[in-house]
């Protein structure tokens, strides 16, 4: 009988501290004990199942809870839905404005039809006064776009409106997000679309003349006017403009590319633009001229004048070339490609060597300028890999070089009193 009672106080308070390794075998009770320990074993699985159920409710809470805090927006329609309390609904919004002035992210709100300021949160004030000037215009700018921000955005929700009844009628169910979606692929320069916002970009002039670039999300929703008498007039719908300054990614991202795209010394596109343009080019089935460039005589004007001297000469060759129209990039030392298309190899070699007499003819630098030269046309269906037309290339102007390059000796400039 002890051991029965034994064997039951222990499966007992394993089910209250270890439910999952609980067990009680019948066959170990005195048989006046089994009965009772059916029972227990009844109630262990009660309560298990009890337990399950309030862990799953637990759960979904949390996530439901979780939602509610990441989403302002789901936060406002909720508190809407509860009409019968709108002490509680004013006490909910208040909240969410606080909460905003914790975001470095500068929040903006405006009524939908009378434009008016009714939100801006702490980092939007500060920029308000900090930056006046600055502010005046980011003011401008976005209640500018409104008309189009709500034009579009009524627009794309009564076709959303219109998807839900369809998927309805086909007994399929489709619910509105609370949150404003991503934005969608949209054409370069124009608003990219979400599902319920609106994703642009913006770049003002600060007081010192620098470029601070924006971008704007922008989604309607309903608001609530703290100072209304009564509920209807209360509720207005207002366009909120999330800004984001992007102004040190920009300049991060052009950076990059400058690291990557240009080189330092002429400001010209490098070799790695030259080639991905040129393969893009092929790609797209785009016929266009390279020609190859190489400078003469930079070896003596470095070695002569020095290699600022040197550094001169190359961008005034440059910038002679740029005249010519076209992608001009310096793709070595002393080397560089000329890109057009809807010019035909003998045209710009024409005007090639008009340059290069030019150049021959100018003795103001005290040194000799000139350069050798050669055109291949890649047509819009090439039969030969990129790197092919490059070397013929390469091989057409040095046999240009070897066969029309002045000697060095016969274009040094001598002083006429010496």
């Amino acid at each position: 009988m002890e051991d029965s009672l034994k064997l039951l106080t222990n499966y007992l308070q394993d089910v209250l501290e270890q439910p999952d390794t609980a067990a009680l075998r019948l066959e170990d009770l005195a048989p006046d004990f089994r009965e009772l320990g059916e029972k227990a074993a009844l109630l262990a699985e009660t309560v298990q199942d009890l337990t399950n159920q309030l862990q799953q409710k637990f759960e979904t809470l949390e996530l439901e809870n979780q939602v509610l805090m990441d989403n302002i927006q789901a936060m406002d329609e909720i508190s809407w839905s509860l009409e019968q309390s709108n002490q509680e609904l004013r006490s909910n919004l208040a909240l969410v404005n606080a909460l905003t002035d914790y975001t470095h992210n500068m929040i903006f709100v405006y009524s939908a039809d009378t434009c008016q300021e009714v939100h801006a949160n702490q980092p939007a004030r500060w920029f308000q006064k900090a930056h006046a000037q600055t502010a005046a215009q980011l003011t401008r700018m976005l209640l500018e776009k409104q008309p189009e921000i709500q034009q579009q955005l009524d627009y794309h929700q009564k076709s959303q409106k219109m998807e839900d009844g369809h998927s309805m009628e086909d007994g399929h169910s489709t619910e509105e997000p609370l949150l404003p979606q991503g934005p969608s692929a949209g054409d370069e320069g124009l608003p990219k679309q979400g599902r319920n916002s609106l994703r642009w970009d913006m770049a003002l002039g600060d007081c010192d003349d620098t470029d601070i670039f924006f971008q704007v999300e922008s989604f309607l929703i309903p608001w609530l006017r703290s100072d209304a008498e009564d509920s209807h007039n209360a509720r207005r719908q207002a366009i909120v403009h999330i800004v984001i300054d992007e102004t040190e990614r920009q300049r991060r991202q052009k950076m990059i590319y400058r690291f990557a795209y240009v080189d330092p010394l002429t400001d010209l596109m490098n070799r790695r633009y030259a080639m991905e343009k040129m393969e893009q080019w092929m790609e797209e089935g785009t016929a266009f001229t390279l020609s190859f460039i190489d400078v003469d005589y930079l070896k003596y004007c470095n070695d002569t004048f020095g290699h600022e001297a040197g550094d001169s000469y190359l961008i005034e060759v440059s910038r002679a070339l740029q005249a010519l129209g076209g992608e001009v990039c310096r793709v070595g030392g002393d080397e560089f490609f000329l890109l057009r298309t809807g010019c035909a190899p003998e045209e710009q070699e024409r005007l090639l060597e008009e340059l290069r007499q030019r150049l021959l003819a100018d003795k103001s630098s005290g040194h000799p300028k000139c350069f050798s030269y050669a055109a291949t046309l890649i047509p819009a269906r090439p039969s030969a890999p990129l790197t092919a037309y490059i070397s013929a290339t390469d091989t057409k102007m040095y046999q240009y070089k070897q066969k029309y390059k002045v000697p060095l000796s016969d274009v040094v400039y001598k002083d006429d009193r010496i």
